[in-house]
């Protein structure tokens, strides 16, 4: 699924991934029950209570824009854009959260201990919260969160567009290149070939008849028949090796301003010639090949 950026909407992801379904669900329950218990503890001590509630009303609103933030950006697919803010404000929300617990947790009175219960629910979704945004594509922490579903996002490192693989581009655009100019100075098609002069074929130098029968080019061909032949015959182009395979963990759709990438599905098996750097050299089974982005892809 490539990334929505603003095109919308779409809570699809927190509805198929069940970490995200599951700690959503934990997240607003847990916020609403802590928010009311500490409305109730508020009021008590404003009729002579003891109980207090310290800075949990800053922390109760830190926790429901911290909710906020993470339900935005599962439904535009931009984890990559707002994880480290998501991850910080998360820790600090996680200190908040243990501060509630302990003073709900030891008190007497009911509500400071419903209290308590909220903010133990928000405490353990903040750590799981904390831990998804914090993990690279290649650590066991994504992978265990992964076996319950991605829901189609886009991984942690991947922003939107395509990242430009400029070094690719390069090598690809200066071996072709190198290959039509030699093709042209070699096959004999091009402007500077010796088989391309004008005079019917046979071509002049400073006036000079240089036919098969003139002294200039009498000794060509006539030595060695192997050497005449690979300029005439066409060379066997060699069969690209393809030493990896490689499976697609989510789909791609290829940039459509750059003619080298490819698109490929889900669970796709694509061939791999070059898995150096962060793109890769690939071949569909349709024997369509191009470069793809090295974290949408697991060798197999």
């Amino acid at each position: 699924m490539p990334p929505r950026g603003n095109e919308g909407f779409d809570f699809t992801p927190i509805l198929t991934h069940y970490l995200f379904l599951f700690t959503s669900i934990l997240s607003i329950a847990g916020w609403f029950t802590a928010f009311i218990s500490q409305c109730i503890v508020t009021s008590s001590i404003r009729n002579g209570g003891r109980a207090g509630t310290g800075s949990l009303w800053f922390a109760i609103f830190l926790q429901l824009f911290l909710i906020l933030g993470v339900l935005y950006t599962l439904a535009t697919d931009s984890i990559s854009m707002h994880r480290f803010q998501i991850s910080i404000f998360g820790a600090i929300a996680i200190v908040f959260a243990v501060e509630g617990v302990t003073l709900g947790v030891f008190s007497p009175i009911g509500a400071q201990n419903a209290m308590g219960a909220g903010w133990f629910i928000l405490t353990l979704v903040d750590i799981l919260w904390v831990l998804y945004f914090t993990s690279e594509e290649d650590s066991l922490s994504l992978h265990i969160f992964n076996m319950l579903g991605t829901g189609g996002l886009t991984p942690p490192s991947r922003r939107f567009g395509s990242p430009n693989p400029a070094g690719i581009r390069s090598q690809n655009s200066f071996g072709g290149s190198l290959n039509d100019n030699m093709t042209r100075s070699i096959g004999g098609t091009g402007a500077g070939s010796i088989h391309n002069q004008p005079g019917g074929g046979t071509g002049s130098i400073g006036g000079v008849d240089n036919g098969p029968s003139s002294p200039l080019m009498a000794g060509i061909g006539s030595g060695n028949s192997g050497a005449g032949s690979n300029t005439e015959a066409p060379q066997q182009q060699q069969p690209e090796s393809y030493a990896y395979r490689a499976k697609a963990l989510y789909a791609y759709t290829a940039n459509p301003e750059d003619p080298n990438e490819i698109s490929f599905s889900k669970g796709e098996i694509l061939e791999i010639v070059d898995k150096q750097g962060k793109w890769w050299q690939a071949k569909k089974t349709d024997g369509t090949s191009g470069i793809a982005p090295s974290n949408y892809l697991q060798v197999i």
